[in-house]
């Protein structure tokens, strides 16, 4: 059973149908309830609507971030007839601590607790509300978010499950031109918009993993849906009929399908180890057959993640030189490399890594390109890809982070728990 540290980060912004959301809540794990999530979705439309407005590029003038709502706010997330369930949800996002990690000026490891609302007031004369969002919020919202993926909030808003805003948001993300780079498998190529993910880190994800306190090993949240075929049915199944019920009627724009990957094998209790998610779009259909764009069933064509090999001779392999990886979006590169961290490192370590590239980054524009670049040309070595995990890990450690990048004028010391 993992244990991690989690972070979680919400941001948003609004047009009049779509809003741009901090893309690391929608890798962050779903720690929220549906109805939560729904009010988080209405307050980052306020935040976005008032960044302009007040000025909150400046941290001062989060203090004064303050929301006057009526009973008719409350029932635009929750409905006409559930005011007093929304009351109950926004006074419970008042209690409920977001834990948050960053290092220090001296690089030590700091733990943060902070609320999305700082205060929350009711009027019981006048029946008004008063939410004011915390100041924290400001260094981890502004400060760290640079990439946002659109959503809409119409849609947001509709969906009935927490699982479905998981998927949703996780959709969005990836509905585009995202292609997973799987370093288990380097000689197979992914179809754009699939995405192979490990039981371990989808439990971590939508929230369903045994969740405790970093200091005192409390456990904050008990593990949900233990075995895998109920974790499917309750979370997965769940969020796919809702998603492409809503994608049928034209209320969402995007939806998924799925498979248990049995080459992967399975752990010791005999559940699989990974899932492989197909994400589809008005853009990137599943089938122009329109009887065929629907969640697969027994006796379709077995889902493919990969695309199809050309049959004519294939040209000589070039050297790929570090211009090349230059041509690639920031964003990408971030994301490959997060990816390679992963495949690697446990959370902390890998965690460690990143924030380390990403500080190089803020110097020097071609530092991701750098990374991923000695990473190939480790990867490519015999020695290296017949080796263990822990002898990969090693090199990584000693050579490529602490020994490779100085070519580039940097390096990063090895990583001490």
């Amino acid at each position: 059973m993992t244990r991690r540290l989690i972070t979680l980060l919400e941001h948003g912004g609004m047009g009049k149908c779509s809003f741009s959301f901090n893309n690391l809540l929608l890798r962050s794990p779903l720690r929220y309830t549906m109805m939560e999530r729904r009010f988080l979705y209405k307050l980052a439309e306020a935040i976005k609507i008032r960044y302009e407005k007040m000025g909150l590029k400046v941290r001062e003038n989060w203090d004064s971030l303050v929301f006057n709502m009526t009973d008719k706010d409350l029932a635009m997330v929750g409905g006409n007839t559930n005011v007093v369930r929304t009351y109950k949800t926004i006074r419970s996002l008042a209690q409920k601590s977001i834990i948050q990690y960053h290092q220090n000026n001296e690089k030590q490891l700091v733990v943060d607790y902070f609320h999305w609302i700082d205060a929350f007031r009711w009027n019981t004369s006048t029946n008004d509300y008063t939410v004011r969002v915390s100041p924290e919020l400001y260094e981890y919202v502004i400060n760290l978010t640079k990439s946002f993926t659109v959503l809409n909030l119409h849609t947001a808003i509709l969906l009935e499950s927490k699982y479905s805003q998981k998927f949703y948001e996780i959709c969005s993300l990836y509905s585009g031109d995202f292609r997973f780079i799987d370093p288990s498998t380097p000689h197979e190529v992914y179809k754009k918009r699939v995405i192979k993910m490990s039981v371990d880190a989808f439990r971590f994800t939508f929230g369903i993993s045994e969740l405790c306190d970093p200091r005192t090993g409390e456990v904050i949240e008990k593990e949900k849906y233990q075995r895998f075929k109920t974790m499917v049915e309750k979370v997965v199944l769940t969020a796919q009929k809702e998603l492409y019920e809503l994608y049928q009627i034209h209320k969402c724009n995007v939806w998924f399908d799925f498979e248990v990957p049995d080459r992967y094998g399975r752990g010791r209790n005999g559940s699989p180890k990974s899932l492989r998610f197909y994400i589809y779009s008005r853009e990137h259909p599943k089938s122009k057959d329109s009887s065929l764009d629907r969640p697969w069933q027994e006796g379709d064509v077995p889902l493919w993640p990969y695309e199809e090999k050309s049959k004519k001779a294939e040209p000589a392999k070039k050297e790929i030189k570090q211009t090349d990886w230059l041509q690639l979006d920031t964003d990408y590169q971030r994301d490959l490399i997060r990816q390679l961290l992963n495949s690697y490192f446990d959370t902390d370590e890998a965690a460690y890594y990143l924030q380390k590239i990403d500080n190089e980054q803020q110097r020097s524009r071609d530092t991701y390109s750098q990374v991923i670049q000695v990473l190939y040309e480790k990867q490519k070595q015999p020695k290296f890809d017949k080796g263990t995990k822990r002898y990969k890990q090693k090199c990584i450690r000693d050579f490529v982070f602490a020994i490779n990048l100085k070519e580039y004028g940097w390096s990063i010391e090895p990583y001490q728990p």
